[in-house]
């Protein structure tokens, strides 16, 4: 069964499809640029929290980027290009939904322990009681670039 956090990533992710399709053909070329910016700046953000500010800032620079290049996309396939980014911007969404809540390690165990004991109980309950939070969480921590992507940390 899903739980209220499965169902905001799923949530955010459709919405930004269904912006993707709207917005048109601009967003598969500022999602690229979002990310190169968002990656390079990766190494001088000073603490996780600042990820949400770094991600804003990348974004702003690639729609306004985007905005300025003449774009001649034609119309049938201007909204399925902006759907396939916004796919994929939903998808990063999500995954960032999932992996963002506060984790800590545990020298009992040697392990990373998701969520943290000191997050509230409903968001302890939202996490046991998904099927998806615990394995995407799992997956990017395995996965160095992606931890360095979506936690900020090698």
């Amino acid at each position: 069964m899903l739980s209220w956090l499965d169902v905001l990533a799923i949530t955010a992710a459709a919405l930004a499809t269904a912006y993707g399709v709207r917005r048109g053909g601009g967003l598969l070329l500022a999602l690229p640029i979002a990310a190169v910016i968002y990656w390079f700046g990766l190494d001088y953000v000073p603490s996780p929290p600042w990820l949400i500010a770094l991600g804003l800032v990348s974004g702003l620079l690639a729609s306004l980027v985007s905005g300025l290049l003449p774009l001649r996309i034609p119309y049938k396939l201007n909204g399925l290009l902006g759907g396939v980014a916004g796919f994929f911007w939903g998808a990063v969404l999500a995954v960032g939904l999932w992996v963002g809540l506060p984790s800590e390690y545990s020298p009992a165990t040697g392990a990373i322990r998701y969520p943290a004991l000191d997050t509230p109980p409903l968001i302890q309950k939202a996490v046991a009681s998904s099927t998806l939070a615990p394995r995407v969480f799992e997956l990017v921590w395995r996965n160095r670039l992606a931890r360095k992507f979506f936690l900020g940390s090698e």
